[in-house]
């Protein structure tokens, strides 16, 4: 964060890989640990199931069958089912259910890391979590029409949603996190337009952020979907650190973003080649899943990474942590340590006098 040189490259990386364990607090408490012992990441992501918050406002969520099946995917009932259903919503207790349970996790971790590791709970934006609530991750349309028709309704949601949005993270805090993971939709962006999406969407983001941003350190701001232009929006936000799919090509490189910031950037390595990465082969013929963590020649996959850190060391300089810009599949899990093997053998020569940032 302050821009001085370290002695190796700081990385993390991060799921859901938790679809089994992430509804039980101790199962989920010891699956975050146990992964952190694996990798040695500089920073925990808190992995929950990405529609925890949902749960207490009447969702209906299907256990996961396996370790594959994301628990986020498996909504049974929605909890909002007519715009006028937001009248009807309260702030709920956060002392049980759902909520609860996410910042016992929290505590269990940050009372076991004792600060030496930052922990970050994934927050997403209002937005998203009462997109989550009408109907899903991939129907996005849906609570944009209720913006547009049922303004009045959804702005009642959207106060409830901000502030329980606002005291969880509070709670967070007070569990002793450093931080947060912040999820951010830059395609809810393009589908409200800038004058709603300020209006109706960013203000509550910018709410819930100035609550915080005084008790917290290490706050990090995940920009999904959208294009390179829908970032300017979030620049101003008060974080420490930006994540996207940096090497995609309709989003801005690590260069590219550097020129217009000098927070941390976290990124450099592309979790989805199939989408628009700019490795892929451009024919259609990347198969579904395919990372840069993908292939069986492990040395070719180190190759890759090696490259992918270089480059992105000396695009973002010093104030850069390598990273995907998402979740990594369940394959990808398995190539962490190679991430890590090429983490430590750049750290010998960091430590030889080699300078990486030239």
């Amino acid at each position: 964060m302050e821009g001085k040189i370290l002695d190796r490259p700081a990385y993390a990386m991060w799921g859901p890989h938790f679809n089994l364990e992430d509804r039980n607090v101790k199962d989920f408490t010891d699956a975050t640990i146990r992964y952190q012992e694996a990798y040695d990441f500089d920073f925990i992501k808190v992995m929950p199931n990405g529609i925890y918050f949902t749960e207490d406002f009447g969702q209906v969520i299907r256990p996961a069958e396996n370790y594959l099946d994301d628990t986020w995917m498996n909504t049974l009932q929605f909890a909002i089912k007519d715009p006028h259903d937001w009248a009807k919503i309260k702030v709920p207790d956060l002392k049980k259910g759902a909520l609860a349970r996410e910042i016992e996790v929290v505590k269990r971790l940050c009372d076991h890391y004792q600060g030496d590791v930052p922990v970050l709970p994934t927050i997403f934006s209002n937005i998203v979590w009462m997109g989550e609530m009408t109907a899903g991750h991939y129907h996005q349309e849906v609570i944009v029409s209720q913006f547009k028709q049922s303004e009045k309704y959804a702005k009642m949601g959207m106060e409830v949603v901000a502030e329980t949005n606002e005291r969880l993270m509070e709670a967070f805090v007070d569990a002793g996190a450093d931080g947060f993971f912040l999820g951010y939709q830059m395609g809810m962006y393009e589908k409200m337009g800038k004058e709603m999406y300020e209006e109706c969407a960013a203000k509550y983001d910018l709410r819930n952020l100035n609550a915080i941003k005084d008790k917290t350190w290490f706050n990090l701001a995940h920009l999904c979907h959208g294009d390179r232009n829908d970032t300017d929006q979030f620049m101003d936000y008060p974080v420490q650190a930006f994540n996207w799919a940096d090497t995609h090509k309709e989003h801005r490189t690590l260069r590219e973003m550097r020129e217009i910031t000098d927070k941390v950037l976290i990124g450099g390595l592309d979790h989805d080649l199939g989408s628009s990465g700019y490795l892929s082969i451009g024919d259609g013929s990347v198969a579904p899943g395919t990372t840069d963590l993908s292939g069986s020649d492990r040395e070719k996959v180190k190759q890759v990474i090696r490259r992918r850190l270089e480059e992105g060391m000396k695009a973002a300089g010093p104030k850069f942590v390598l990273s995907g810009g998402c979740g990594w599949n369940h394959d990808a899990l398995h190539r962490f340590p190679l991430v890590r093997e090429v983490i430590d053998e750049v750290a010998d020569e960091i430590a030889k006098g080699k300078n990486f940032y030239e």
